[in-house]
């Protein structure tokens, strides 16, 4: 099995490269998308900003990839850059292959939210039981900005911080989490085993 990682400047590439390669994948960074692979990933730490100009050049690439049926997983930013936009950087566009937008995080707390918090399963349907073990686990978060969906039919997880927020989706081939699967320990090389089952399916 090959997955392809998008390398577009924004990302702990290593840690995420080696959850896969434990699982047994065989893992390729580019920074062109390219069709091909069982397995597309779209990593991210740090701004929406960050990763207006790479859409601009490979958006289109990417979204046509995604809407071709290739297996994605997108982490954090990752998973944020599949909706409509991100108020993070005034309006800037996502890839709208699902509907919604990215705010910030409703809170009285600190901002950035940083550190351990448990994920609870909203959805019980067959979309979301990749997620079933990660229920009341904890997980690994960093961020400010949050999904706003147009639908919660593809929602299949939440979190609590102050206020709840998307944790993570599931739609047909895609999924996305708004926490980093790749730093939350055992938990998260017990989701990545589900993954390449997943995409065996």
């Amino acid at each position: 099995m090959k997955a392809l990682i998008i390398n577009y400047g924004v990302g702990n590439l290593f840690s995420i490269v080696s959850a896969l390669k434990r699982t047994g994948f065989e893992v390729v960074i580019s920074k062109v998308p390219r069709h091909g692979y069982d397995l597309l990933i779209l990593p991210g730490v740090g701004s929406f900003n960050a990763l207006r100009k790479y859409l601009e050049e490979h958006g289109e690439d990417l979204r046509d990839i995604v809407e071709s049926g290739t297996p994605t997983l997108g982490i954090c930013l990752g998973m944020q850059v599949l909706f409509d936009y991100s108020e993070e950087c005034g309006d800037c566009k996502g890839l709208g292959v699902l509907r919604g937008y990215i705010g910030k995080l409703i809170t009285r707390r600190k901002l950035p939210h940083i550190g351990w918090d448990k994920v609870y399963l909203t959805n019980w349907d067959r979309a979301c039981e990749i997620f079933r073990d990660l229920h009341g686990e904890y997980v690994y978060f960093i961020h400010s900005y949050v999904l706003y969906p147009e639908t919660l039919d593809y929602v299949c997880m939440v979190s609590l911080y102050d206020s709840i927020f998307p944790a993570a989706i599931s739609y047909k081939n895609i999924l996305g989490t708004q926490f980093h699967i790749e730093k939350s320990g055992y938990i998260g090389r017990r989701f990545f085993e589900t993954l390449m089952r997943w995409v065996r399916r």
